[in-house]
């Protein structure tokens, strides 16, 4: 029980890490040469090389198929090429510590109201706290964008439609019954067909970035954001549930914006510490209480 517990805690620590990392190395190479199309077309190009075994051998073709080209589509445009870009064009305008509270915060509240219009789920008590604390949050990260020149309002719209879109791909394979590797390898494969275009039509900065540069994106954004985390997300939902494997993703935006503080310079406010704050609570309060009714459930059948 001691070493199991020990590795899901390590796979945890290791997912947070992934995304803060993630979120601040997009930002370095977005202050460089690398623009967000070139830094998008890098994840897909990678993402999708990992994957494409997962097609090759197996059944993965099969279930590929089965999808059909409408369903492929509509989950590339809402989790694939156009919803990265939308994520890195944000990054380029704001900062690291903005699109690791923003987007997060952005996809747990439109995933609640999505639910709630499409798949007519009745939110409880602790959800609509949630999505209260949420929004303060978010109103917090806007408000904020008028006191530094350096944040731009659009850069902060960017992350709720990142927020609105990665919430709709959720609903979807739920309804469609989509595993998530599966219609993680869906996306990342087609997107390579973008990917290609706009690398051969578009200036990305890419070939005037460096090696060592290109190594390391392609290593952080495709290998870890792009494969490495999907794996031990799924890993860590099949250990403790969705609900106590959420409990990991609210320290992503407390160490990225540290880490954007630290290493990048990021102007940090007093209403931007608050609205994080917000944000973590809001993230934070579903998988607590879940949490804690589970530990009172278990005293209680001693």
């Amino acid at each position: 029980m001691e070493i199991h517990r020990k590795v899901v805690t390590t796979a945890g620590i290791a997912l947070v890490s992934i995304y803060s990392i993630q979120f601040v190395a997009a930002r370095f190479s977005l202050q460089g040469d690398i623009s967000a199309t070139g830094l998008t077309i890098i994840r897909f190009l990678v993402a999708g090389m990992m994957y494409l075994p997962y097609l090759v051998f197996g059944n993965g073709m099969s279930k590929f198929l089965r999808l059909g080209i409408f369903r492929i589509l509509v989950l590339t445009v809402f989790a694939g090429f156009p919803y990265l870009y939308v994520i890195n064009t944000g990054i380029s305008l704001t900062s690291a510590g903005y699109v690791a509270a923003v987007g997060p915060g952005s996809i747990v509240l439109f995933s609640l109201l999505l639910s709630f219009v499409l798949l007519r789920e009745k939110p409880d008590l602790i959800s609509w706290t949630s999505t209260l604390a949420i929004t303060l949050g978010i109103m917090l990260f806007v408000f904020n964008t008028f006191l530094v020149e350096t944040i731009s309002l659009m850069g902060t719209m960017l992350f709720i439609l990142q927020g609105f879109m990665f919430s709709m791909y959720g609903v979807l394979i739920k309804r469609w019954g989509v595993d998530a590797i599966l219609g993680t390898a869906v996306v990342s494969i087609t997107s390579c067909i973008p990917a290609l275009y706009f690398l051969v039509t578009t200036d990305t900065g890419i070939f005037q970035a460096s090696t060592s540069e290109l190594i390391s994106q392609a290593i952080i954004q495709g290998v870890l954001a792009g494969a490495a985390s999907v794996f031990l997300y799924s890993f860590i939902v099949h250990q403790l549930g969705p609900q106590r494997a959420s409990l990991f993703m609210p320290s992503v935006p407390i160490i990225t914006t540290l880490g954007g503080y630290y290493f990048l310079g990021e102007t940090l406010t007093v209403i931007q510490v608050l609205g994080v704050a917000a944000m973590v609570f809001g993230m934070a309060a579903p998988g607590i209480l879940v949490f804690w009714n589970n530990r009172i459930a278990l005293h209680t059948t001693r």
